[in-house]
């Protein structure tokens, strides 16, 4: 099968066999808008999360949302009494989610996400369109198009929904420049950077305010991962705005994109100028090492700064990349665990980091700086897993 059939094919792809049942799939999309008005910059995302499809296909069941055993009006009853039965009674039943989420929003200081769920037979791939669909959104293979959005009467009924109040549509094309291979694809866990620099063009509205999407903005960002259990730790980082310190010229052709962990490590992609590094975390016959970190600076009179440090050996090739991003810039997004229960992965997130990325080759006993780039507009995200237990 040819490198692009086989995109092709993970774009169209749905969950399949047992990750139906105990699985998730993710997909996002990244870009850099421009108010019309005020010529404030924007960094916005649009997701779909899609969870456990068979265990509840016709209407989306959220963990969250609490569940009394109740089984018949006279158990109401006593709950409502606060008899002894009610200690049994007003236990909440353990829950699977199942539905299709369309996750949109924006990164930045006062950053919001929109959370809208659906039943996870809605969403589809259409042949007719050659696309994937949910509701009024259709993701192709080089447009999005849709909309979203989430009533302040939502939140008040629906503490569940974990997101902000605010409308957002979207009508967007875009050209994947630098894709990668599959960087980790083993039972538990697929991920691919299948658009690692990807521009877009189009418009898009949130909250009355219109932003205009053009190819000359930073680049944006696609990936694709699913599988039957979340990365916990999540650690990632991504960018496609690196300039040489050594020549002083903007990289068009390079990028990065690294995503864990996976059984402990990372999975790495690095494109420079054409050059493609491309490890696998899962595999075991990939044989590199790496480090990595997440850590809090310590506070000085600067904002509240977070790290991410991440060191690569593989044969004579060393890759350190060191990113920073201010803490007021960046919020939460919430992921409910395919096992269920009130687990969530708290996934905190920026698109503002910086740093530099240095790549060294070994020869002998020496080794030489083959470049050495500034960093901007990273994706910088980082989050556990809270069990939702007091």
């Amino acid at each position: 099968m040819s490198a692009s059939n086989n995109i092709k094919k993970i774009d169209k792809y749905l969950l399949k066999g047992k990750l139906r049942r105990n699985g998730f799939e993710k997909i996002r999309y990244l870009f850099n808008g421009i108010n019309k008005i005020s010529g404030e910059q924007k960094t916005f995302f649009i997701e779909i999360y899609y969870v456990n499809p068979l265990i509840s296909p016709s209407e989306p069941t959220i963990a969250q949302k609490s569940k009394l055993k109740l089984s018949s009006a006279d158990d109401l009853q006593y709950a409502l009494a606060g008899t002894d039965s009610a200690l049994t009674v007003s236990q909440e039943v353990f829950v699977l989610p199942s539905y299709a989420l369309l996750k949109a929003g924006y990164f930045g200081e006062g950053g919001k996400q929109f959370n809208k769920f659906y039943s996870a037979s809605s969403l589809v791939w259409s042949k007719n369109d050659d696309a994937i669909k949910l509701d009024n959104c259709i993701f192709s293979h080089d447009s999005i198009v849709g909309s979203i959005c989430v009533e302040e009467n939502d939140l008040l009924e629906h503490a569940e929904y974990l997101c902000s109040a605010g409308k957002m549509d979207w009508n967007l094309h875009f050209e994947k420049n630098i894709m990668s291979n599959p960087l980790c694809n083993n039972k538990t866990n697929f991920w691919i950077p299948i658009g690692a620099k990807t521009v877009y063009a189009g418009i898009v509205h949130v909250d009355g305010q219109e932003y205009t999407v053009m190819p000359r903005n930073p680049a944006g960002y696609i990936d694709k991962s699913w599988g039957s259990k979340l990365p916990n730790p999540f650690f990632h980082l991504s960018s496609a705005t690196l300039t040489s310190s050594i020549t002083g010229h903007l990289l068009n052709k390079s990028c990065f994109a690294v995503e864990g962990e996976f059984d402990g490590r990372l999975s790495i992609f690095v494109s420079l100028e054409g050059k493609n590094y491309e490890l696998s975390g899962n595999n075991l016959f990939d044989n590199y090492s790496e480090i990595h970190d997440w850590s809090s600076m310590p506070k000085d009179d600067d904002d509240e700064k977070l790290h991410w440090s991440v060191s690569i050996h593989k044969g004579n090739i060393v890759i350190d990349i060191d990113i920073f991003s201010v803490v007021k810039d960046m919020f939460i997004r919430d992921y409910e665990v395919p096992a269920g229960g009130k687990s969530l992965l708290k996934i905190l997130a920026g698109s503002n980091g910086y740093g530099e990325i240095r790549i060294y080759k070994k020869t002998g006993k020496s080794i030489v700086l083959q470049e050495h780039a500034t960093v901007s507009n990273a994706l910088c995200e980082y989050g556990t897993i809270d069990d939702g237990e007091e």
